[in-house]
């Protein structure tokens, strides 16, 4: 039997290699799974503010004030690096505010920026 014992060593010593393998990629994928969800959730974190400050714009576009003072009205809202724009036809103005693309999705080339749109009635004055 000593020479049973003699062939099971090297072989549990070759798996050995593969365990500290297969740790090291589900470290690793652990790693880009937690990455990608923080940015998933901070995307819509993003969201949540780009409609908050769109809301603002777009109060501040029906009560006509200045286009200055609703796109910094909507900035001061709306995350860091975002755009405003302002279009009204008349009898409603709509603020659109987009916020940058976050990085992991960006340079995969996946467009999921958050966007926020108000639309809102022009006021009598």
């Amino acid at each position: 039997m000593p020479g049973g014992g003699s062939r099971l060593r090297p072989r549990a010593a070759r798996e050995a290699g593969i365990v500290t393998l297969e740790l090291a990629l589900g470290m690793v994928s652990f790693a880009l799974l937690l990455l990608l969800s923080i940015t998933a959730i901070a995307t819509g974190v993003d969201h949540v503010q780009c409609s908050e400050a769109s809301r603002v714009g777009a109060r501040l576009a029906a009560r006509s004030e200045p286009l200055n003072a609703i796109v910094s009205g909507a900035l001061a809202v709306a995350p860091d690096g975002s755009r405003v724009s302002v279009q009204a036809d008349g009898t409603t103005v709509t603020v659109t505010v987009r916020a940058p693309a976050r990085a992991p999705f960006a340079e995969l080339g996946w467009d999921v920026a958050a966007v926020g749109r108000s639309v809102a009635p022009m006021e009598d004055r």
